[in-house]
């Protein structure tokens, strides 16, 4: 069974125009990856101690030590794994 989605109306009542809406199939917009500095984190990290995934944030900064350069900078394989870890808190960091 196959469900059509109706996209949004213009203020004429009408479909809105099909260059408003994303081609079917495409992907949205690349988010650019960067690399991140170990020892920022850790300190991101500890302001952050006492919610439910702290523990989840120490064990991750322990295991990423052994990428991280004499700086402290990660490899940026890592953007989305400390994304999905700290979250928005990233802004922070910004």
């Amino acid at each position: 069974m196959r469900v059509r989605l109706r996209g949004p109306r213009s203020e004429s009542g009408g479909e809105a125009a099909a260059e408003d809406r994303p081609a079917e199939g495409r992907e949205p917009p690349a988010r650019i990856r960067r690399s991140w500095n170990l020892w920022e984190l850790d300190r991101l990290a500890r302001a952050l101690n006492g919610d439910s995934q702290s523990e989840e944030r120490r064990l991750l900064l322990l295991h990423l030590r052994d990428f991280a350069d004499s700086s402290g900078q990660l490899p940026v394989e890592f953007d989305q794994l400390v994304r999905d870890v700290f979250g928005p808190k990233l802004a922070e960091l910004s």
